[in-house]
């Protein structure tokens, strides 16, 4: 099967594994069976070092549900960040470690940020410089048998006000990066939503964006929004709802993601796994139509990539 598993992202447990525990029985129980583990939040890395006693107790906790395990790093990690190298590196590391302890198969990572004069200025330095780290953490993550997935990113509040830029807010020039960096341990993040927001911000086709990625994608994160950036100052996450801004982390048919042409086109490589990405308010009243939704969703991906591999192996054997 190409996509394997569906669950939610478990959110930050703030110190407690008991917390992360009962979000894990929650998600087994309403029949999910996939988690992503937030690592910030759960004190098993201090000082870019793992905490032996706390990372058992994740272990023992996630160990307790069938469920195929993935875990986002911190999305602080920035690979372009050249006046912190060292730093950044060894908390890309030590994510990978920290994966491997406690059986998550999956690391996303979010690609390199520099500010808009640099990456005009120094654009291919610093695409090979984050090439040259992620080689580096890409390869530590294939000798613990952990794949590293590097996501699109969202115009998040420092882009909207000029301090930063990423080539990936556009999936197609994130492939492109990843085509140069050629290595069997990374895969591309599709976040659905993230590539509605940059398709919006700098005007590209989204549904062509994705399919560019697409031969690269090992791992979706799933939500919606309306692409709108933004630029309306707002007191809360509930008045960017309101109005549709930002990074909405909405459930389908909040937004405007086109979730069927998507899924009419979409090929994802084996062991894909699709992670629900909503906000608390809105799991109160639609978690479990959004579970349903990225089942059909996986469903209908693997039904029309097993028939057209059907038909590619008919064809091959006339």
């Amino acid at each position: 099967m190409t996509i394997i598993a569906t669950g939610f992202n478990t959110g930050d447990a703030a110190g407690s594994v008991a917390t992360l525990a009962t979000k894990l029985a929650h998600l087994a129980e309403i029949g999910a069976t996939g988690a992503e583990i937030t690592a910030t939040g759960l004190d098993a890395v201090v000082a870019c070092r793992l905490i032996p006693s706390q990372v058992a107790a994740v272990r023992a906790a996630m160990a307790l549900h069938d469920l195929a395990y993935s875990m986002h790093a911190p999305i602080a990690i920035n690979l372009m960040d050249e006046a912190h190298r060292d730093l950044q590196r060894r908390a890309a590391l030590v994510s990978m470690e920290l994966a491997a302890e406690i059986g998550a198969r999956v690391v996303v990572l979010h690609p390199g940020r520099c500010t808009p004069l640099d990456w005009v200025n120094r654009r291919a330095e610093l695409l090979a410089f984050e090439r040259e780290l992620l080689a580096e953490v890409a390869d530590r993550a294939q000798a613990l048998g952990v794949r590293i997935a590097y996501e699109n990113i969202s115009p998040n509040a420092r882009v909207i006000d000029g301090l930063e830029t990423s080539y990936s807010l556009d999936p197609a020039q994130l492939a492109e990066q990843l085509e140069a960096l050629n290595h069997p341990a990374v895969v591309a993040c599709l976040d659905i939503s993230h590539a509605q927001q940059g398709a919006t911000l700098w005007g590209f086709d989204m549904i062509a964006a994705c399919l560019r990625l697409a031969p690269h994608i090992g791992h979706i994160h799933y939500s919606d929004s309306t692409g709108w950036p933004a630029t309306i100052a707002s007191r809360h996450m509930g008045e960017a709802h309101f109005f549709g801004l930002g990074d909405m982390h909405a459930p389908p048919g909040f937004g405007l993601v086109d979730f069927a042409a998507l899924e009419a086109q979409l090929t994802v490589l084996p062991d894909t796994r699709i992670v629900i990405e909503i906000k608390s308010n809105f799991k109160v009243h639609s978690e479990a139509s959004t579970l349903a939704a990225a089942q059909g969703f996986a469903a209908a991906v693997n039904a029309r990539q097993m028939k057209a591999n059907a038909t590619i192996k008919t064809g091959a054997s006339a």
